[in-house]
């Protein structure tokens, strides 16, 4: 195949994949505790014709030839800024100023992580997520209770008969590398070997955020950033497209020669 076909076909797979994760962003920009993603590329293998260095008859060669072949996705990850707080009137409602996650118990045992907040509490007064999963180190509730309070500390009371009592103290965990960990959709993130091991610790301490209680995260997604990506994204594959237009043009012109 000509060389700038295969290359051209390369940019525009490119650009495809750069066009799909700005469509996800989007798609998720009101996403509570959402990430946004972003695509990593990296050049493809060279033909080398000529390496720098070699030596002809005559001489040596003091640039040599290396000819790409184009472009290839090298990473697509996340991007663990900090979204902004929307205010919220519910008591189970909460988010991390800072870093941290909630450890939340999977239905297997595993151990999964979440920047949203957005708590409930089941019948017998655990905090769930709203699939249903428990928040690990998250003291349990009394179904009486008429208020709940969360300190930015993690401290968590209930008011119960006119009186408050303290239930214990939510824990969060930090992760070394968050770019890392395994996306599994439903704002839940997995441990990796890339991620590190979670390490558990208080609300406030040691580089923890602090909580904000009767506060979501949003998403980190910022509209206006991803259209102008999207549009110059849109312009990289039409450049692609044309290139492998006139290469196609070229190779035309060839087969029509006379001889």
């Amino acid at each position: 195949m000509n060389r700038s076909l295969s290359i051209a076909a390369s940019g525009m797979n490119a650009q495809q994949t750069i066009t799909d994760t700005i469509a996800n962003n989007i798609a998720n920009v009101s996403t509570t505790g959402y990430k946004k993603g972003t695509v990593n590329f990296q050049d493809m293998l060279y033909e080398t014709i000529a390496a720098p260095g070699s030596t002809t008859s005559t001489s040596t060669l003091p640039l040599g030839m290396q000819m790409g072949t184009g472009v290839m996705p090298a990473s697509a990850s996340k991007v663990f800024t900090q979204g902004s707080l929307q205010s919220s009137s519910r008591d189970l409602d909460v988010a991390i100023e800072g870093e941290g996650f909630f450890p939340v118990t999977m239905p297997d045992g595993s151990t999964a992580y979440t920047r949203s907040g957005n708590f409930t509490m089941d019948s017998t007064g655990k905090v769930v997520t709203i699939d249903g999963y428990d928040i690990q180190n998250f003291p349990a509730l009394d179904p009486q209770a008429t208020s709940i309070t969360i300190m930015a500390d993690g401290t968590v009371s209930c008011y119960v008969n006119g009186a408050s009592v303290e239930k214990g103290r939510i824990q969060i965990a930090r992760i070394p590398n968050p770019e890392g960990m395994s996306y599994q959709g439903h704002n839940l993130f997995l441990e990796t070997e890339a991620s590190g091991t979670a390490v558990l610790g208080n609300p406030g301490e040691t580089n923890n955020g602090k909580i904000a209680q009767h506060y979501l995260e949003g998403s980190n997604v910022d509209i206006v950033t991803e259209m102008v990506n999207m549009i110059s994204a849109q312009r990289a594959y039409e450049l692609n497209s044309k290139t492998m237009k006139t290469a196609e043009e070229n190779l035309r012109t060839v087969t029509q020669l006379k001889t």
